[in-house]
């Protein structure tokens, strides 16, 4: 059982405004739904972790229903502080590839970071992923 309190549900545009600055210079901030993102086929291929090491540090998950307080790398370096966000890590599947895309010249993950944590504590260093194009974005992107 989960000791960590879930984060009150908010509108996409509450969450916008609460999103830190590194978050929304780091990754796309436009709509797309995931499980259109999961029905997209595309090619896996293999990418190296360390490629996406930056993003170990960007505050992405919440803490005790307080959102944006907790990095993947925190995480790493701390478990015993995060149970939940280990737990949660641990348990995810690499067996299914990361979502990738292209933004500000970088690849970033849309779906899949606690998949990425799990490469990087398991030591991998290359994650299955697939690339999603800008084109794909904005055709599965929220009506």
């Amino acid at each position: 059982m989960s000791t960590d309190r879930a984060a009150p549900r908010v509108t996409r545009e509450e969450l916008l405004a609460m999103m830190p600055a590194q978050i929304r210079q780091a990754l796309p901030t436009d709509p797309w739904r995931l499980q259109a993102l999961w029905d997209l086929e595309l090619p896996v291929q293999r990418v190296q972790v360390e490629q996406l090491a930056w993003l170990l540090d960007l505050p992405l998950w919440q803490l005790d229903g307080t959102r944006f307080q907790v990095s993947p790398r925190a995480v790493r370096e701390d478990p015993e502080r995060y149970p939940d966000h280990l737990n949660r890590a641990m348990a995810s599947d690499l067996r299914y590839p990361v979502h990738l895309v292209k933004y500000r010249g970088r690849l970033v993950v849309l779906d899949g970071f606690h998949r990425l944590l799990k490469a990087v504590l398991e030591g991998r260093t290359e994650i299955d992923a697939m690339v999603v194009s800008g084109t794909d974005l904005k055709a599965i992107g929220a009506a």
